[in-house]
């Protein structure tokens, strides 16, 4: 993202006025600025930077609308210059609902957004129709992604009511349950052409709230597992709606099932762009899945659940004990903190398989040498070699990012562990095969590095590699 730049109004045509900010189209067409009415304070202006950031890190960053550059205005609002997207949801069923199959693509795009910004600590805070928005390409992105605009610039809830979670109404706790609920709801309207709680004749906004807070939302005619699944996100109670993770899995399973796989030809209420995404079925989470199970596993492609990563409590270093036989070396762990830094410590527990012991720590524990036999040969028995370890290249920093490079003499699936300084857990990226990742960082952080890898069967890791003088402990 850029740095804070002075832009004119006299280049800018105002598209349309939000319930917090005005919307005006860049000269060329290409992008748009969304101007507030005030300008950001330094702290909101930081909060800003971390999370897109974050987002640029994401394996669905493209499936985003992210923020640009922060632009200051003449008379000091603060403007965010992003990409210009021609339609949003609304636009797209104002002529009647979509696909079932685009629905189904739509969910699995958005779902995947919303599932890896989660599994990094972001909330979006507002997901509807009118953040649904749609490229020139096609392709869907979600767009005003992140909480601290809204902490910073509150907004009349009620304005948007038949997309906004009941415990949002009630208390204004934004939150990653809220988000699925918002999806919900989106996805609803793309499939009936109508929200959850259609406004009815006369009635006010405060109608609305009351029967999101009291009424079941209106039923769906899409296939029974899309209608189970929307009814299920739209749950009144927080905990019984599905996480974003769970969403996509499931959304996942309806495109393999084939629900409303039917040819679909472009016509009256289907724009020709979407029939064009639903012909690509872009899928922004394919070949990898994010946290589902208990704390602390990752399934990493293979299917299988894998131990990862815990953040513990910093706790005391045991006595030392004398070492004893273990049945099975691999159920074994090791902990090691990641990151020591401001005065706390990331504990990451990682499972690693033990080498074996030497022959000398067993000495004591055999029995006595039988009596020597004549001509009875002896055989001398090799200790398997250690299995090696990923090798992690320097990390390269280039101020904003971090690149990263390893190698492993056999395929691996990868997920990369970065601890940052003053943050309360490290983040986990899980990149599949590939062997090189560029990180987000901000400048001034010290950071430490892990790179764990998985065949399906075991776990192997780097070392902890340090930058800007970190010190990662062993």
């Amino acid at each position: 993202m850029a740095v804070m730049a002075e832009i004119s109004l006299g280049g800018l045509v105002l598209r349309g006025r939000g319930p917090v900010a005005d919307v005006f189209v860049a000269a060329g067409g290409r992008t748009v600025v969304k101007v507030y009415p005030q300008p950001l304070d330094r702290r909101t202006f930081n909060a800003v930077e971390v999370e897109q950031a974050k987002l640029a890190g994401l394996r669905s960053a493209s499936s985003i609308v992210r923020v640009e550059a922060l632009d200051e205005l003449p008379d000091g609002r603060t403007g965010l210059r992003m990409e210009y997207c021609p339609q949003s949801l609304s636009d797209l069923v104002a002529n009647g609902p979509l696909p079932v199959e685009d629905v189904i693509v739509l969910g699995q795009i958005l779902g995947s957004v919303l599932a890896e910004a989660h599994h990094v600590g972001l909330v979006h805070g507002g997901v509807t129709p009118s953040n649904v928005l749609e490229r020139p390409s096609g392709q869907p992105a979600l767009a005003d992604f992140g909480m601290a605009l809204r902490l910073r610039f509150p907004r009349d809830l009620t304005s948007a009511a038949a997309y906004t979670a009941p415990e949002v109404l009630r208390e204004g706790e934004l939150s990653e349950a809220a988000d699925v609920y918002g999806l919900g709801a989106v996805l609803q309207l793309a499939l009936t052409g109508k929200p959850p709680f259609p406004a009815r004749p006369g009635e006010s906004p405060d109608d609305v709230v009351l029967r999101v807070l009291r009424e079941p939302p209106a039923e769906t005619t899409g296939p029974p597992a899309l209608s189970a699944l929307l009814l299920r996100m739209l749950a009144k109670d927080p905990d019984a709606r599905p996480e974003a993770a769970a969403v996509v899995t499931e959304f996942e399973a309806l495109l393999t099932a084939g629900a409303g796989t039917a040819p679909a030809t472009a016509g009256a209420g289907t724009a020709p762009a979407t029939a064009g995404a639903r012909t690509a079925r872009p899928t922004a989470g394919a070949g990898t899945t994010l946290p589902t199970g208990a704390a602390g596993t990752t399934p990493i492609a293979t299917g299988r659940s894998v131990p990862l990563a815990v953040v513990e409590a910093p706790k005391k270093a045991p006595k030392p004990q004398k070492a004893q036989k273990q049945p099975d070396a691999r159920n074994r762990g090791s902990r090691a903190p990641l990151l020591l830094g401001a005065g706390a410590a990331i504990a990451i527990v990682a499972v690693v398989p033990f080498l074996l012991r030497d022959n000398a720590d067993t000495t004591a524990d055999r029995p006595a040498s039988p009596p020597p036999v004549v001509n009875v040969p002896t055989t001398r028995i090799t200790p398997t070699p250690p299995e090696p370890t990923i090798t992690l290249s320097p990390p390269v920093d280039k101020g904003t990012s971090v690149v990263l490079t390893w190698s492993y003499p056999k395929p691996l699936t990868y997920a990369v562990l970065v601890a940052e300084q003053g943050a309360q857990t490290p983040r986990t990226t899980v990149v599949g095969n590939r062997t090189t990742l560029t990180v987000p960082v901000t400048g001034g952080l010290k950071y430490c590095f892990l790179i764990q890898g998985t065949d399906g069967g075991r776990l192997v890791h780097s070392a902890r590699v340090p930058i800007r003088g970190a010190t990662c402990s062993r």
